[in-house]
């Protein structure tokens, strides 16, 4: 099969002719579908989950359907029931797919780019110019193969899972005893977020921000929280999928769990480069990490967090997530890998820093059309008019100043699987995991294990004299100013609550 990947690669990179995959069909043709198991054991959650997935060809066209169906195949009363939905049938049709394919946005054509007349002289071949697919798909009114939202999470993960292994994780203690955890399978075991398509994918307000779940297996309720933050046990994974025809997965060898990260401030770092062991970190730091949140002023320049690591822990994941007050909830910003560059390891510690953006982010929209904002034009007459569908972006007035980072370190079985990205998935440096006769399985078995750190931006500028720097109030990020010019930044010279230290620097 890698051959076949092989070749397809170097075909698509020997010439420019668009292709077709499916001409290329007699060389997968005979491709039998595999298993990727992802098993995750997640100390600061105290619990476990295993994704198994099947493969599938790219082209399985009972799998990518170029049907919009997320929610069944249903009459349009029902269809309107649910928020979100748009029904994709006929006017006489009693039924038909119901689903997340909005007409008024994702009607790009299978190029999935909608087309671009930059001088409206209609001919498509000026600068810049995007011509309209040449099949017709784009401004059909339908569903079409490769627009968005077609085939998308929500349709394809049910089909995909295998759901009829028996999964289990055994832990042996530094004693030697040997405990067994079961796990049983979950449709709505974990989630993920996505960025729903909306024309601007770059910024997304909450609203579009969708929580996609999936199923997993996950622990049954007689594996206590203490099984799965055992640090000196060792833990092996087996799956029994044979009735799937996949037979007997077993990890390779035991893993160990990794250590969480260690938050520490700037005035920790000197004591911090003298520890030795993980202890150290935890009675050296100055911040209760279970407790504190940290404060940076707005506008402010170089900001950051730092954690400390026991080497040879230096790679991270970092993810940084921002809260949605509206909703009461976290939903996720950004993520990164991280490193400790080897000028910032000292000993037996490695020490890492996140920059932290000092603004606030516009996560809602005003509710309002405003100008430039998409939206449907269903009388064609070259304006936005009441009651037509337009989409809602940001209104320029930043609304959340609250966020927490969280920083994952690896197992060096899941770190393997991690960061050798450029390997194939059943490559054996990558995965860890091994069928009856020994062979790779594609995935992984191991941990991840995370710390969190909240923090909050404070808008110095909006509090006068008396607020400015009462700590319980502005946090002591903030100073009062009796004259200062802010040139270039605004045209103002004069009294002004601004962060400590802050520089124009931040305008250039």
């Amino acid at each position: 099969m890698k051959k076949y990947h092989l070749l397809l690669l170097i075909i698509l990179l020997g010439c420019r002719q668009e292709l077709d995959i499916s001409e290329f069909s007699f060389n997968f043709s005979s491709y039998v579908p595999e298993l990727r198991i992802e098993a995750l054991i997640l100390p600061h959650d105290a619990t476990a989950i295993v994704r198994i997935d099947k493969s599938f060809l790219i082209n399985d066209t009972e799998l990518y359907d170029c049907r919009d169906n997320d929610f069944g195949y249903i009459s349009e009363d029902s269809c309107q029931t649910i928020d979100g939905a748009f029904w994709h049938g006929d006017e006489n049709d009693m039924v038909a797919d119901c689903g997340d394919w909005n007409p008024f946005i994702h009607d790009l054509g299978s190029d999935g780019i909608e087309s671009t007349d930059n001088n409206s002289d209609g001919d498509y071949e000026d600068f810049g110019d995007i011509a309209p697919d040449e099949d017709g798909t784009e401004n059909n009114g339908i569903p079409d193969c490769d627009e968005p939202n077609m085939d998308s999470y929500t349709e394809i993960l049910p089909s995909i899972h295998d759901s009829t292994c028996t999964v289990s994780i055994i832990k042996t203690s530094i004693d030697g005893t040997e405990d067994l955890c079961s796990f049983f399978f979950e449709d709505a075991a974990g989630y993920f977020f996505n960025n729903m398509y909306t024309g601007d994918k770059s910024n997304p307000i909450f609203d579009n921000i969708e929580t996609v779940t999936y199923g997993a297996y996950i622990p049954d309720s007689n594996c206590g929280e203490d099984y799965w933050t055992d640090y000196s046990a060792e833990y092996s994974f087996y799956a029994d999928c044979s009735a799937s025809g996949f037979g007997i997965i077993e990890s390779e060898e035991p893993i160990t769990i990794s250590k969480p990260v260690v938050f520490i401030s700037e005035n920790d770092v000197e004591d911090i480069k003298s520890c030795d062991d993980y202890d150290c970190l935890v009675s050296s730091t100055s911040i209760n990490f279970q407790e504190d949140s940290l404060y940076f002023g707005r506008y402010s320049l170089d900001q950051k967090i730092r954690w400390a690591s026991i080497l040879p822990d230096v790679t991270f994941q970092v993810v940084q997530y921002m809260f949605d007050r509206g909703n009461n909830e976290y939903k996720y910003y950004h993520s990164h890998a991280g490193f400790s560059p080897p000028e910032f390891q000292f000993n037996d510690v490695a020490i890492s820093e996140e920059t932290i953006v000092t603004e606030f982010y516009d996560g809602e929209g005003n509710g309002e059309w405003d100008d430039e904002e998409i939206y449907a034009d269903e009388n064609e007459n070259g304006q936005w008019d009441e009651g037509e569908y337009f989409i809602d972006t940001g209104d320029t007035i930043p609304e959340v100043d609250t966020y927490y980072y969280e920083i994952f370190t690896f197992s060096d079985s899941y770190r393997n699987y991690y960061f050798h990205y450029q390997l194939y998935l059943d490559d054996p440096e990558r995965t860890n995991l091994r069928d009856e006769e020994s062979n790779p399985v594609m995935g992984a078995f191991g941990s991840m294990t995370s710390e969190k750190i909240h923090f909050r931006i404070i808008d110095c500028t909006i509090h006068g004299p008396s607020d400015c720097e009462n700590t319980e109030i502005t946090k002591s990020v903030c100073e009062w100013n009796e004259n200062i010019s802010l040139q270039p930044c605004v045209d103002y010279e004069g009294p002004i609550c601004l962060p400590v230290d802050f520089s124009t620097e931040y305008c250039e």
